[in-house]
């Protein structure tokens, strides 16, 4: 799966997450984002689009920033429908930064898990500020 060239990227030691989104504004459906990911931990790898809200996408980008800004909390974006395709990141109070999820286009699956030093997340939050640089409004 090719990625769009406007994606916002996390890179820490063996993991790297690439995300997208394209927002659908006048879409009445609750899950109105396409959010395609791609993750690569060690050496495994896997590419999907989420069908995700645009409330849930913008609560997702609010907890991972207050989770680097505090040392603590957690953040999770998740399909409600369909596979329950997530990506959950968490923080303890020494800067540790646990995340893992799930991506799954059939019959493929990847369960993830990895671990990095929240200065990894500095320039990631930095970007999810900047919305008009990952995010592609659709009218």
């Amino acid at each position: 799966m090719e990625l769009p060239s406007n994606t916002i990227k996390l890179e820490a030691k063996d993991f790297t997450l690439d995300m997208h989104a394209k927002v659908y504004k006048d879409d009445p459906i609750i899950n109105n984002v396409l959010l395609t990911v791609r993750v690569v931990s060690n050496d495994f790898s896997g590419a999907m689009e989420m069908d995700v809200g645009s409330l849930d996408l913008d609560e997702f980008v609010r907890k991972l920033t207050m989770m680097y800004k505090t040392l603590k909390g957690e953040a999770r974006i998740e399909e409600p429908y369909g596979n329950k395709c997530f990506i959950y990141f968490k923080i303890d109070r020494t800067g540790h930064v646990k995340v893992n999820g799930k991506l799954n286009v059939f019959p493929q699956q990847l369960l993830f898990e990895n671990e990095f030093d929240q200065t990894y997340l500095e320039k990631f939050v930095k970007h999810l500020a900047e919305t008009d640089e990952w995010q592609e409004i659709v009218e």
